[in-house]
This record gives C-alpha cells, structure tokens and sequence, in this order.
C-alpha cells in the first residue's frame, strides 16, 4: 500500500471485528510494515465491518465523503465486496488504492476494472495438501510442536496478473 498510493492521504483498514485473531494479525502486520517502510504515512483507526458488504459500502462511501484525501484502504477479512462497489459508484478507484484479501470472481473483476489495486490471497490450496501431509507424517506418541513451523507465502494478484 505505501508503493501503490497515488496521493499523501491517509490509509483505512476495515476488518470483520475487534476479536477476529487473522484479522488483527493482518492489521498488525499493515501497520507494522508501514512504520518501518512508509513511516509518514498515516493511517485511521481500524473500522469494524462485521464482514458485511453493505456495511463496508456504507462506510467506505462515509469515509470518501468525510476524507476527501483517502489515498487507500485495506480490507483484511470480509466485506471487500462493498468497498469495490463504493470505490466504482464515487468513481474513486483511480485516486483511491485498494487491497483486498481473498482472489474472488468480484475482486478479480476489480482488478480489471481498476478498483482493486492488489489482492493479498492466501493460498488455500497449498495450505490444505501441506496440512494432510504433515497430518500423515505424526507417529503415534509425537507431538504436533516437532514439526517444524509451516510458512506459506501469500498469493500477490494485481491487475496485470488477472
């Protein structure tokens, strides 16, 4: 997101809701990543959307209304959906950079149309056949904790991949 903005404003995350742990980790993670690499950038405190695209749509609309200087948001769960409609309907998606978290037939037609900036997809596929794996791989009497950590790197689509 610090490398996508076109413009100094400040940045939005919306997630499903205050005790969604890989919603707050991906916020963490956002915030995280700014500070060290785009420290000036500022960013609004998290909006909850419950995961709903009405809800998001009526937010981000708000929040476009209310901060004419959005430069990006973030939707780190759910509710994507509403943010593409209401970046297409204020035709802000060419002044508004937006990343979402799941590759969906709605954000992959975002990226075409230009709504969509980046979508950060986890790699279900991959995750689910290395997770059978490793279940085959636990003797009787082991514990889970030998296996060594799995890390997955996500799936990055923007518009020229699609």
């Amino acid at each position: 997101m610090g490398l996508a903005t076109r413009g100094a404003g400040p940045l939005a995350v919306f997630v499903g809701g205050n005790r969604w742990h890989g919603h707050g980790l991906r916020d963490q993670g956002f915030r995280a990543w700014l500070r060290t690499h785009a420290p000036r950038q500022a960013v609004l405190d998290t909006i909850l959307n419950l995961e709903t695209r009405h809800l998001t749509y009526e937010a981000v609309t708000a929040l476009l209304v209310r901060r004419p200087d959005l430069a990006g948001i973030y939707v780190a769960g759910g509710g994507m959906e509403g943010a593409i409609a209401a970046l297409r309907d204020a035709r802000a998606g060419e002044r508004v950079a937006l990343v979402v978290s799941a590759l969906t037939p709605e954000s992959r037609r975002g990226l075409r149309a230009g709504q969509v900036t980046m979508v950060i997809d986890t790699p279900l596929e991959k995750l689910c056949r290395e997770v059978v794996a490793r279940m085959g791989r636990i003797t009787p009497g082991a514990a889970v904790t030998d296996l060594p950590p799995l890390f997955l790197p996500p799936d990055i689509h923007v518009r020229e991949s699609v």
